[in-house]
């Protein structure tokens, strides 16, 4: 009688396990000890800063000693065959159309005074169907090339006149300015202590119409068409030089700035501002490496204050954390200068101290 007892127990338990086991389910077992999950401990993240890099560059080996080749010498050349090569012909001038532009307009951006050529150019372009129909904006059409004149017969030149470029003297560095809207080449010759012939002299593909190079501002026709963000050689501005005292043998030897100091545009020196805000300007020394930036320092000469800033344009607006609280006029003075971060966090100027400029701001 127990042992049927005890048999009609365990008979629910074995179909329970039987039904389980068809569906795949698994029991806990009460004895198993629990996996411990892992604790993501947070991560504590740097704040970005503009020359940050989302991720680590590898580890990077010693490169090997490099070992150089010997040359090979190389036979001596004999004297070289004449051989007559011909010389192809340029083809006519591809002008993109821009918007509102007239033949009048184009012709003159090829060198052209005479009016006669409009009509060869409409017969070399069937998308021009007559001087006042031109196409749209992104067409191509030909502009013929001028013809040379030939030379008449007992005729002598006169002597060539001295290129303004060969003026510069043999170390002076050539630099590239991006125009910037509303600047004129008048203005830009300005800025880098320059004259008109001399930029005619750096950039041939510039069309001086009307210009007297003997005038600095080239007269009240000159005209030099200019388009936003187009390049203009220039010469790079002379550092005034600086007397060195005699040393004494027990100075402190200073490290040789890598650049000069970039040079000041905006605002001019001595000029009053108004205003909540005020835009800094200065010009590029180039493509600054990714480590290093521009520092801006500005001080109030009236109450002390002073504001250091970087960034890697060439402006900075200042505003509230400067400007003054009172109806007063305050005196101001501001520089730039180049730099990199150290290891501490320190900022470490790498150029010239330049000069510092100053403005009135009410």
């Amino acid at each position: 009688m127990m042992i049927k007892r005890h048999l009609i127990r365990a008979v629910p338990a074995v179909a329970i396990g039987l039904a389980l086991a068809a569906c795949n389910v698994s029991l806990p077992n009460p004895n198993a000890s629990p996996t411990p999950e892992p604790i993501n401990s947070p991560t504590i993240e740097d704040i970005p800063t503009a020359a940050a890099t989302t991720t680590s560059a590898p580890r990077r080996t010693q490169p090997p000693v490099p070992v150089l080749e010997s040359p090979t010498p190389s036979p001596t050349p004999g004297p070289p065959t004449a051989t007559y090569t011909p010389t192809e012909t340029p083809g006519p001038f591809e002008h993109t159309m821009r918007q509102n532009e007239t033949l009048y307009y184009i012709i003159q951006l090829y060198g052209y005074t005479d009016l006669a050529v409009i009509d060869q150019i409409v017969a070399m372009n069937p998308n021009i169907p007559n001087p006042d129909r031109l196409p749209g904006e992104g067409a191509v059409i030909l502009i013929p090339r001028p013809t040379a004149t030939p030379t008449p017969e007992g005729w002598t030149p006169s002597p060539t006149p001295l290129n303004a470029v060969d003026t510069l003297p043999a170390e002076t560095t050539i630099m590239e300015h991006r125009v910037r809207p509303g600047e004129t080449i008048v203005g830009i010759a300005g800025q880098y202590e320059t004259t008109l012939a001399i930029l005619d002299g750096l950039n041939p593909e510039l069309r001086f119409f009307n210009c007297d190079f003997s005038n600095p501002s080239g007269g009240p026709d000159c005209n030099v068409p200019l388009s936003v963000d187009q390049i203009v050689k220039v010469p790079a501005p002379t550092p005034t030089p600086t007397l060195s005292p005699t040393p004494s043998g027990s100075e402190t030897p200073t490290p040789t700035p890598t650049y000069a100091a970039p040079m000041l545009i905006f605002p001019p020196e001595g000029a009053v501002a108004q205003g909540g805000t005020i835009n800094l300007q200065w010009l590029s020394i180039g493509q600054l490496p990714p480590e290093q930036y521009y520092l801006v320092e500005v001080e109030d000469t009236t109450t002390g204050a002073q504001l250091h800033r970087v960034t890697r344009d060439t402006s900075y607006r200042i505003g509230e954390e400067i400007r003054p609280k009172t109806a007063q006029t305050h005196e101001k003075r501001w520089r730039v200068r180049i730099g990199v971060y150290t290891e501490g966090d320190l900022f470490r100027p790498i150029s010239a101290e330049g000069p510092w400029r100053t403005f009135q701001w009410r």
